[in-house]
């Protein structure tokens, strides 16, 4: 009876120490996982920001890219032109061939910048016409009110006279015919306008 008590007992012991070590390894383990899940939501946690910043960098960089392509925007025509071009330079099979392409290109060149230059002469041609055609509108019409001015002491010594009416324009007027004006061959002064004569018999 005595030893299978002690057996028991040694039973019993031996039960307690594994029931402490499997304690200590379900311990062990819980510190682990604590340890892990720390870690995990550390790394989530950096991740997120990292996330974050990536998109603010992208963000940025997009705003970046939209203000260079609004400073830098290149016509859609301009796009077609040079795919053209590359497309009519890969047809080209040799040397020759390039050249005279080349030939070609530098000639049309040359013939636009005539274009140009001539369209330019032109211009200036006639901004000169204009302004020369508005210098003798002023003139005319300064002379014309000299003429007046005269005109209206003449007929104020001389009362009862029925006095001529005349409409003064202003300058505008003459600019609509600035253009017809031009046309003048080359040395025409333009007529003063003349005045209703006199009757002189009153004085």
């Amino acid at each position: 009876m005595a030893q299978d008590v002690r057996q028991w007992l040694d039973e019993i012991k031996r039960l307690k120490q594994q029931l402490t070590e499997v304690q200590r390894e379900r311990d062990a383990a819980l510190e682990s996982a604590n340890q892990w899940r720390q870690l995990y939501s550390t790394e989530a946690q950096q991740r997120r920001e990292e996330v974050k910043r990536n998109q603010e960098i992208i963000g940025a960089l997009r705003s970046q890219l939209e203000q260079l392509e609004q400073k830098f925007s290149v016509p859609q025509s301009e796009i077609l032109s040079k795919v053209t071009i590359n497309r009519e330079i890969e047809r080209l099979q040799s040397e020759d061939e390039m050249k005279a392409k080349l030939v070609q290109v530098m000639l049309e060149r040359d013939r636009a910048r005539d274009q140009i230059r001539q369209l330019s002469e032109s211009l200036e041609q006639e901004k000169a016409n204009h302004l020369q055609t508005r210098n003798s509108l002023t003139t005319a019409l300064g002379d014309t009110v000299d003429l007046l001015t005269k005109a209206k002491g003449q007929s104020s010594s001389s009362p009862g006279e029925t006095k001529p009416k005349i409409e003064l324009l202003p300058p505008e007027a003459f600019e609509d015919h600035s253009s017809a004006l031009t046309q003048l061959p080359q040395g025409t002064q333009l007529p003063l306008p003349q005045l209703p004569p006199m009757d002189e018999s009153e004085d």
